[in-house]
């Protein structure tokens, strides 16, 4: 397992696939999801719109960059009302993600973990209850696998 931070905008962070998460209570993406968003001509608040996706817990939207970005695959997983967080849905929702990269076959995955629905944790803190289940499902589903994981930096580097 080979776990590395990546240092440029998102749109140049390589892998086969992004992960991104939307709180349910957020009525348009923000932050690096905001960005992707924008790049993709709105992809996403167009899902939003038409009541396909709406961050909903657990809920996945598959978005295809067509050459836009580094990431062949943008997955974006619903983290539900903020209200809802705590440190245990986070791990289960690092699992769920980890599901969902399985299912999808990547081995080449970029992450940002939601560091904003968690304002009272540390981004560290965030951050390693994240991987800490995130890594514990890759392995478990795919133990002869070697994966790649870039993280993404909390937003303005906190």
């Amino acid at each position: 397992m080979e776990i590395r931070e990546a240092t440029g905008p998102v749109e140049d962070v390589g892998a086969e696939i992004l992960v991104l998460f939307h709180p349910e209570d957020e009525p348009s993406p923000r932050g690096r999801l905001g960005r992707v968003d924008w790049i993709l001509c709105g992809a996403l608040s167009r899902l939003r719109s038409r009541r396909k996706f709406a961050g909903e817990w657990g809920a996945t939207a598959l978005l295809s960059p067509e050459g836009k970005l580094r990431a062949g695959m943008v997955l974006v997983v619903g983290l539900g009302r903020q209200a809802d967080l705590s440190l245990v849905t986070l791990y289960r929702l690092s699992y769920l993600a980890a599901h969902t990269v399985l299912h999808l076959g990547c081995r080449r995955v970029a992450m940002e973990p939601p560091f904003r629905a968690f304002p009272r944790e540390t981004p560290t803190h965030v951050r390693q209850a994240f991987l800490d289940g995130f890594l514990a499902e890759l392995r478990r589903g795919r133990p002869e696998t070697s994966f790649s994981v870039t993280l993404l930096p909390p937003p303005n580097g906190a």
